[in-house]
């Protein structure tokens, strides 16, 4: 079955060679993400065409991956948040779920207070929570909770704090993947903050800011932004992507859907992850793209000749 739209892919961190699975098992090509954004503007088609795009800058993710996209000619973009290459220590939510399955299951005393594990429910309600303020708030609302955790963790088993978490690609090796035209690396903010959560200044800061930094890295153009987190109550509304216009020429969420009917600027995108099976993958681009569409056709059809 032939897709009648076009559908950029996002992926975070996940073994090549299941990516790879379940990318041959899908219909048609992959293109290069300002390619699929440049038809989707000039209203070509983007029949049978999609982009993958990585989200994060894991070092060993990206470092893996790059090795599949070069050995399979796949052209791919990777969206950086950048303060994570400039530190080199984990993002608040990178942190919180290596750290989860190792807490223990007791009351840890905190300068904020005490937090009780000890109850079976305890680390998911508390996860939970600390989950809903990546996605709307900001970081301060979460991070020195997590980082308070972070602490009598990393006590505990004799890790530092900066190993609990992923280590990010080096700028580096940015620089020397640039080169490769195949690769792009473009902009997931400067702090991985939601949207939602910042001021009209704080945005601009994030989007112009990671954007020059990237540029100054790759010395090429940074064209391209991935808003943290990706759903509509990380994003912040018609404020964001009104931003997001002024600085980048597509903007990419979470939001499932195909690519020729969507704003550039609130790009959706369809999630691949590991636990997936090659055929759950298939179904969902069939439904974002394929499905969708005939549904909308047949509807069309519908009110141009109503039954009698």
């Amino acid at each position: 079955m032939r897709l009648s739209a076009g559908f950029v892919i996002v992926v975070h961190e996940i073994p090549p060679a299941r990516l790879a699975e379940l990318v041959d098992g899908l219909p048609g090509q992959p293109i290069p993400l300002s390619e699929l954004i440049g038809r989707r503007k000039a209203s070509k088609s983007t029949a049978g065409l999609f982009a993958i795009t990585v989200d994060d800058g894991v070092g060993y993710n990206v470092r893996a991956l790059t090795q599949l996209f070069r050995a399979r000619q796949w052209p791919a973009t990777f969206y950086l948040p950048t303060q994570y290459l400039d530190t080199g220590k984990p993002m608040p939510f990178q942190l919180w779920w290596r750290m989860k399955p190792l807490l223990p299951r007791r009351r840890l005393s905190l300068s904020s207070g005490v937090l009780d594990l000890s109850r079976p429910a305890a680390l998911n309600e508390i996860s939970r929570k600390i989950e809903r303020m990546w996605y709307c708030g900001r970081q301060e609302s979460y991070l020195p909770l997590t980082l308070e955790i972070a602490a009598v963790l990393s006590d505990e088993i004799g890790v530092p704090i900066t190993e609990l978490g992923p280590s990010p690609i080096t700028w580096a090796e940015v620089e020397n993947l640039s080169r490769d035209p195949l690769l792009q690396f473009e902009s997931h903010g400067v702090s991985h903050t939601a949207m939602s959560g910042l001021g009209e200044d704080e945005i601009i800061f994030e989007m112009q800011r990671s954007r020059d930094i990237i540029e100054e890295h790759t010395g090429r153009p940074c064209r391209h932004f991935c808003y943290p987190f990706g759903t509509p109550d990380s994003i912040g509304g018609a404020k964001t992507s009104a931003l997001a216009r002024q600085f980048y020429d597509s903007a990419v969420t979470m939001r499932l859907g195909s690519v020729d009917e969507a704003d550039p600027w609130l790009m959706p995108r369809i999630g691949f992850y590991t636990k997936n099976s090659r055929l759950f993958a298939r179904t969902k681009v069939y439904l974002s793209c394929a499905g969708i569409r005939l549904f909308r056709a047949d509807a069309r059809k519908a009110i141009a000749s109503p039954a009698s």
